[in-house]
């Protein structure tokens, strides 16, 4: 080196020590609350409560085969129905129902003689 001039290696790693030592821009309350309202926003909308507890005919495909069950829906999740059908409880789950319709099952017993079957 000649005399008092600055190696330039320890002058970027100075500037780089400066720049972590200075405070990091945090996100503003109104960008954080604008992504929880976009999640908020794209909560789906079901009519669930209308099936709770209520009995139904439920077609399902079943590869390519269309099954029809009938019972008492029990219980709704984001993805799954929880269903009563021949005196067992039966997890069915959304993707694969085609249709959901009202259903009076008489005093037999729920489920009748349709599927249910795993």
């Amino acid at each position: 080196m000649v005399g008092n001039m600055p190696n330039p290696y320890w002058q970027k790693a100075i500037q780089y020590q400066q720049q972590q030592r200075q405070p990091q821009p945090r996100p503003q309350p109104s960008q954080e609350r604008g992504l929880k309202q976009r999640r908020e926003h794209h909560a789906r909308d079901d009519f669930g409560d209308e099936w709770l507890n209520k009995d139904a005919e439920i077609e399902r495909a079943k590869g390519q085969v269309v099954e029809e069950i009938r019972g008492k829906i029990l219980d709704i999740s984001r993805y799954w129905l929880k269903l009563f059908v021949n005196n067992q409880i039966l997890y069915l789950n959304k993707a694969y129902i085609l249709s959901i319709k009202p259903v009076e099952i008489e005093d037999g017993g729920h489920g009748g003689n349709d599927g249910g079957g795993k």
